[in-house]
């Protein structure tokens, strides 16, 4: 359900996602827990499908949510960690919310720099998000 879900976000279904998604969620916060990475998970594409929507009061709450529990389960400097905080940093953009979203992105990218080296494609894309930032700030 969460690969279909995936797939009807990725075709722009938006809604049928987001439908699809939060039973997978609520699926998995009983039979898992709130804090398993597979609940988190599903929280965090749920919160993608939101973001995508133009639901970002809701996305940006899910993702701090999500981003509070990684942090303290995986770690500050964890894959899924960094990619929860470039989304959060998006959906903060996407609010006309700059300062807060850039000051999100500068963490980002010196944390993959350093883990996964300058030139991965990751790294390459929070920096080319950050800048966004900057130029929407002139």
């Amino acid at each position: 359900m969460h690969t279909l879900a995936s797939s009807l976000s990725d075709q722009g279904q938006y809604k049928e996602a987001e439908v699809m998604q939060r039973e997978v969620l609520g699926v998995r916060k009983c039979v898992s827990g709130a804090e398993h990475p597979s609940t988190l998970m599903a929280m965090h594409t749920l919160a993608w499908s939101l973001s995508n929507q133009g639901q970002y009061k809701e996305a940006e709450a899910m993702q701090r949510e999500v981003l509070g529990v990684q942090k303290h389960i995986l770690g500050a400097e964890h894959p899924s960690t960094l990619t929860v905080m470039h989304t959060l940093a998006l959906s903060l953009s996407n609010q006309g919310r700059y300062k807060e979203a850039e000051a999100m992105q500068r963490e980002v990218p010196g944390v993959r720099k350093h883990i996964l080296g300058e030139e991965h494609p990751s790294t390459l894309m929070v920096m080319h998000t950050l800048a966004s930032s900057l130029s929407n700030q002139g």
